[in-house]
């Protein structure tokens, strides 16, 4: 990050968390025209009246607050899902700044955490993970593991990111198999190849476990948050249908939370156990 700190720290915060914005905005695009014949270089449009956006109405961040979430010729209301994406997209370009390294590392972590928020949002959105996204994070991995491979002057590591990203793969093309489909979509599978190759062995298990406990701890939390909330209304304003336990959700932003805070963080879920352990057995 060398020539990153040329400039004050809060600056590069600052414009970071700005370059989020920016990028949170076109993720949303992105998912929302993708594969419907809409161009994605074309004119924003309120979706309700088909007013084109000013300049000034596509500012991120700001204009959603000045509007208060409504547009301008209509009144009608800007879907909320909107902000939550640039929001989000800023904090995790904080993050890859955070744990950055090197400023290649910085470069390709903002570029591969944009795909995989596009993909967390739109196999949210439509329940699907198309092909095009999938061989994207694919070249993504190939260019990290050649550029680690350049750098270390070593082609020994090629085996283990195979290993990983073929068993992590395999795991979930197990789970896809004998649900039938049921419990993980096969988009996960083929996502998890790219996923897990761009880590070592030990990552690509940290990256299972934790795909699945984060998976669990948020849709408890959201079904908590739906029992405290409806009192007495059939669903959320913002859930179509009302979760149970055997609601289908989209398990690639489990996958995708997981490989950052592993890809990233060096999360280490042994490590994590051990401490745990270790912990609980001082207390007694």
């Amino acid at each position: 990050m060398e020539l990153l700190m040329v400039l004050p720290h809060v600056y590069i915060v600052s414009v970071i968390f700005f370059l989020g914005l920016i990028m949170g905005s076109f993720v949303d695009v992105i998912v929302c025209r993708f594969h419907t014949g809409k161009s994605i270089n074309g004119r924003s449009r309120c979706m309700s009246c088909g007013h084109t956006l000013s300049w000034y109405e596509l500012f991120p961040l700001v204009s959603y607050l000045i509007l208060r979430g409504k547009c301008k010729s209509c009144d009608a209301f800007i879907p909320v899902r909107l902000l939550l994406m640039e929001l989000c997209t800023a904090l995790v370009f904080l993050f890859v700044y955070l744990y950055a390294t090197t400023f290649f590392f910085f470069a390709f972590g903002l570029v591969l955490t944009c795909l995989l928020i596009v993909i967390a949002s739109y196999d949210m959105r439509h329940m699907v993970i198309p092909n095009e996204f999938v061989m994207s994070v694919a070249l993504c991995a190939t260019v990290f593991i050649l550029y680690e491979a350049y750098v270390l002057q070593t082609v020994s590591q090629l085996i283990g990111h195979g290993i990983a990203g073929i068993g992590a793969s395999l795991f979930f093309l197990t789970l896809w198999l004998v649900s039938k489909g049921k419990w993980i979509g096969f988009g996960d599978v083929k996502l998890a190849l790219p996923l897990g190759g761009m880590l070592s062995i030990s990552g690509a298990f940290s990256f299972v476990v934790f795909s699945f406990w984060i998976g669990a701890v948020l849709s408890i939390l959201l079904l908590l948050t739906q029992k405290v909330l409806v009192r007495g209304q059939k669903h959320l304003p913002f859930l179509p249908i009302p979760l149970t336990m055997k609601s289908e959700v989209p398990f690639a932003p489990f996958m995708l939370i997981a490989f950052m805070i592993v890809f990233f963080a060096h999360a280490d879920v042994l490590s994590l156990m051990a401490s745990f352990f270790l912990y609980g057995s001082s207390l007694f």
